[in-house]
């Protein structure tokens, strides 16, 4: 009943519900402006509050949508102790999935470059297989590149989405959802059945995934990223916050360096990052192989995923001194990663 009379709109208003205060003692004696905005004063009167939600309970009781409020026992601690936290929320598959830990938070570009695509492959399959909880927002891109790893890996990921859980945006991702409720993973929101997400809905959800898990890694953003709403709000609540550093002419790593010069932690490979976390390595074979991948190493096999690469083009777009290139490129070539081929080319394998 608070959440409705908070009204989910595109800014959340400051909490309804102090920790410790009884909700029906809000309901009982409302507060009123300047506490709360004219309009949530006027609907916390309203005496059809009760029926509404009752009306909600129903209709998530018709799609398997569960109900969640901070006095149940899968209620994620962490997000009440944001300076907005949410009075609701609305979940698919198993809600214990957002209070488990280690968790992290991956978002970034929906239209990620070579780059970023190999190194967010890389690093989410490292944290998955290191058992981690991927928390992200179900977007094309860096999302779903992020939940895709976590499925494969058998390991339970978080989606946060702007809109109600009873149509999934973006549409092309349905199957995706249905994957991670049925991992053993959690699509959560805070709109009800129904409601569709506006722009601001988007920011609002940013909040969620800053304060929801206790790091947040952010690969490939531009200035003007959502990304960077995330980010920030991370910082409001002392959750970690990584960045991603990528070549300097890109647009879309220029959010991720605005961010490492605010004080962001570098994540300069996937063993790194595993150990600022205090994870340890997954069991499988490639979550071992990506573990010693360099960040040299993962910018050469960024480029390499365009196709085969003369040694002399390859050195120039990776932009690296003939030492560090040479290492890079021979370590790669040790374990197996890239291959040579006549006239000096060089290839993923």
């Amino acid at each position: 009943m608070l959440a409705i009379a908070e009204g989910f709109d595109e800014r959340p208003v400051p909490s309804l519900l102090r920790p410790g205060e009884d909700p029906a003692a809000v309901l009982a004696e409302p507060p009123g402006p300047p506490a709360v905005p004219l309009r949530v004063a006027a609907r916390l009167r309203r005496r059809d509050l009760g029926a509404i939600a009752a009306t909600i309970r129903r209709r998530c009781d018709e799609l398997g949508i569960r109900v969640l409020t901070p006095l149940d026992r899968d209620w994620p601690e962490r997000l009440s102790a944001q300076p907005l936290p949410p009075l609701v929320l609305f979940t698919r598959g198993d809600a214990a999935a957002l209070r488990r830990e280690p968790a992290v938070a991956i978002v970034g570009s929906r239209t990620p470059t070579p780059y970023g695509i190999d190194a967010c492959a890389t690093l989410a399959e490292t944290l998955a297989c290191a058992g981690a909880v991927i928390w992200s927002g179900l977007a094309r891109g860096v999302d779903a590149l992020a939940h895709r790893a976590c499925v494969a890996a058998g390991t339970p990921t978080v989606a946060v989405l702007a809109g109600g859980l009873d149509a999934i945006y973006p549409a092309e991702h349905d199957t995706l959802a249905v994957e991670i409720a049925a991992g053993g993973g959690c699509l959560c929101s805070e709109l009800p059945p129904g409601r569709r997400a506006r722009r601001g809905h988007f920011v609002r959800r940013n909040r969620l995934l800053a304060a929801g898990p206790p790091a947040v890694l952010v690969i490939e953003a531009s200035l003007a990223s959502g990304a960077l709403h995330t980010a920030r709000f991370a910082a409001e609540c002392a959750t970690e916050v990584f960045a991603l550093p990528g070549p300097w002419r890109s647009e879309r790593s220029m959010g991720c360096h605005r961010l490492l010069a605010e004080g962001a932690q570098v994540v300069e490979d996937p063993g790194g990052l595993l150990q600022a976390l205090g994870l340890g390595a997954g069991g499988s074979p490639a979550a071992a192989l990506a573990l010693v991948h360099s960040a040299d190493e993962a910018a050469l096999l960024a480029l390499l995923a365009a196709g085969p690469r003369p040694s002399d083009l390859l050195r120039r777009e990776s932009g690296l001194d003939a030492g560090p290139f040479l290492r890079a490129l021979f370590g790669l070539e040790q374990r197996g990663a890239v291959g040579r081929l006549p006239g000096d080319l060089w290839r993923r394998t």
